[in-house]
């Protein structure tokens, strides 16, 4: 049976790609493709350089480095595949990493420096940083970097984690979330973003705690404070044995608001818990929970609570009272 064509041989994205697999085959440079698009990117891209002085050396560096990579002599030629339809993929391949390879510069020119540096899986992960200092991240956490420098080391936490930071007094530590900012110079400390809110515990040292308001205080060891709704608590004594429990892989409850206590659980097995069959979802419970396995974890739980959790599906739950 022939092949058919996934796109017309006039299409215009398919004659604009062969024309620049002609050039690229040549030698030859894209800037005279007198294409509306081709014309529109250059364009950008010269109005960035010349606007963005603080990235110029960085994306200039990266243009010339695909440019020398598509226009390279030695670049390997596109072999045809037997039938037009296989011809015709690639095509609408070659067009399709030439166009990401223009969107992708262009979207590094205008980003900020956020890094991606560590991820955790369904285990805790500990990975130190640059500076030494150490950051064990809870199952299901990323940690962003956001500045290194000579004077700031600054992280971005989507999660909970607990941080051993390395001292030093002309290099201000700085962890952010969606609802503030916690600021030190050495110290030890555990932040955790899950639910609608940011909570901090200080086990050591000293660290300063920012709201988006700019509301601040300081805490000491053994204080907590937390960010909710924009606004930010007064520092209280906590327990560390209940902010530190997870990296023992339990939940140490004592006098826990079972909604809570489901928002910690659904944040570190990413599942989703239904307690509406309960009568009062914000009854203080106390125990110990491990989260070896959400099956155990679940279990124990159902008992605390005088029920069982029914599996719905793949990684949802609902609770079922037993009386």
């Amino acid at each position: 049976m022939e092949s058919q064509n996934l796109l017309p041989e006039n299409d215009q994205d398919l004659l604009l790609a062969k024309k620049l697999d002609s050039l690229l085959q040549m030698g030859e440079g894209i800037s005279s493709v007198q294409d509306p698009l081709i014309q529109s990117l250059l364009s950008y891209r010269n109005l960035e350089h010349s606007n963005i002085d603080s990235l110029e050396a960085e994306s200039s560096e990266i243009w010339d480095r695909v440019l020398s990579e598509t226009q390279s002599p030695k670049r390997g030629k596109v072999t045809p595949l037997k039938t037009q339809r296989n011809n015709t993929w690639v095509w609408a391949t070659a067009a399709t990493v030439l166009i990401a390879s223009f969107l992708g510069i262009f979207w590094f020119t205008n980003l900020d420096s956020t890094v991606l540096i560590a991820q955790s899986g369904n285990n805790i992960e500990t990975i130190s940083l640059a500076d030494g200092s150490e950051v064990s991240l809870r199952p299901h956490t990323s940690l962003y970097q956001i500045e290194l420098s000579e004077t700031k080391r600054a992280y971005e936490i989507n999660g909970e984690a607990f941080f051993i930071v390395a001292k030093d007094v002309n290099k201000p530590f700085s962890v952010s979330s969606e609802h503030g900012i916690i600021t030190v110079l050495g110290t030890q400390f555990n932040v955790s973003t899950w639910g609608n809110e940011t909570n901090v515990f200080l086990e050591e040292g000293s660290i300063r705690v920012d709201d988006l308001n700019q509301n601040s205080l300081i805490l000491k060891p053994g204080e907590k404070a937390t960010i909710a709704n924009n606004l930010l608590s007064n520092a209280t004594d906590a327990d560390a044995e209940e902010y530190k429990d997870w990296l023992n892989n339990m939940i140490v409850l004592k006098g826990t608001p079972i909604s809570q206590v489901i928002i910690e659980i659904e944040h570190h097995y990413q599942a989703n818990i239904d307690i509406s069959a309960m009568d009062n979802e914000f009854e203080l419970i106390s125990g110990t929970i491990p989260l070896d396995e959400l099956s155990i974890t679940l279990r124990d739980l159902g008992i605390i609570l005088g029920g069982t959790f029914r599996q719905i599906n793949l990684d949802s739950f609902t609770f079922i009272p037993l009386n």
